[in-house]
């Protein structure tokens, strides 16, 4: 991106013809301006038509609830803690993916995300997704300690349900994406757990150093410190990454999607944990998640090889 400037009028002329950048064309971060920087984290520049893509997944889900209703449990004490549960008939000892819906930290439910259950039964996988409350009701960590809540109970009682507690994957698309990357590096042994509760992980278009997104216009509701930020990102902790991840984007993304996409899976791959790296062709940010609703697509075959189904 180039960064425009202007002469500095007849100050400048004294001074020899030199230049002076204005406010709103100094870069931020990297290359962006404030505006291209705030242009980068906001999806509906890229994808005009993300509120009909959106009710997409809400009707799509709708209709996966009907023909195969979930199981749903509760995983804590608050009312939203509650986690849907896909299963393959007579489940006994299947692999389980925990997977974390988008919208922002602000919007959607376990409710939107129920349409790629039957890909993943379909492979003979049990799929959960947890309910957490969203930014507006609770500061970003109390969301990121709900989902690791959510991680714990499911290898807890992965018996109850047909799972395998030694075959248990995360995944996430956007903010999900992001929320299973803070999952991905907990300490599971300070909650009673093997360092590797966690199988492996599939994170799709995610945000894994929080620092560019705190400057944009996402800072002005994503209230949190310094020191919260930094525990957040998980581009500051890689030595916790301790399992295969699986990264994947969208080429119709916005750029700070991909960049920071390509960044973790390049991190990734020189520490030896980059399980693959898969780009939705011909798809922007809500249209990547939607081929888990294909068996056939290149998400697919990606979480299917990463769960080793």
């Amino acid at each position: 991106m180039r960064r425009r400037y202007f002469l500095g009028g007849a100050a400048a002329l004294g001074a020899g013809m030199g230049t002076s950048v204005r406010a709103q064309d100094r870069a931020v971060f990297l290359t962006y301006t404030q505006e291209q920087l705030d242009q980068a984290y906001d999806q509906s520049v890229w994808a005009p038509q993300f509120k009909e893509l959106q009710a997409h997944d809400d009707t799509a889900s709708a209709a996966v609830r009907k023909v195969m209703p979930p199981r749903t449990e509760r995983y804590g004490t608050k009312d939203v803690e509650l986690l849907d549960i896909f299963t393959p008939p007579n489940a006994a000892g299947a692999p389980v993916l925990v997977y974390f819906h988008g919208g922002e930290w602000q919007y959607n439910s376990r409710l939107t995300a129920s349409f790629a259950a039957p890909t993943v039964v379909g492979r003979g996988a049990a799929y959960l997704v947890p309910d957490f409350n969203n930014i507006k009701q609770v500061p970003l960590p109390d969301m990121i300690e709900q989902c690791r809540s959510a991680v714990e109970w499911a290898v807890r009682n992965a018996a109850r349900f047909g799972g395998d507690p030694d075959k248990v994957y995360i995944g996430g698309h956007s903010s999900g994406g992001h929320l299973a990357s803070c999952v991905l590096i907990t300490d599971w042994t300070r909650r009673g757990l093997p360092a590797d509760a966690i199988k492996g992980a599939f994170l799709m278009s995610g945000m894994y150093d929080l620092h560019p997104v705190m400057l944009s216009s996402r800072g002005q509701y994503v209230k949190i410190t310094p020191q919260e930020q930094a525990a957040a990102s998980v581009m500051r902790h890689l030595d916790q990454v301790r399992c295969p991840v699986a990264i994947a984007w969208a080429d119709l993304d916005s750029p700070e999607f991909k960049r920071q996409s390509k960044v973790f899976a390049s991190a990734l791959q020189g520490m030896g944990r980059l399980a693959s790296r898969t780009v939705a062709f011909a798809a922007n940010h809500f249209q990547e998640p939607q081929r888990l609703a294909r068996p056939d697509s290149d998400m697919s075959r990606a979480l299917f090889a990463l769960m080793k189904i």
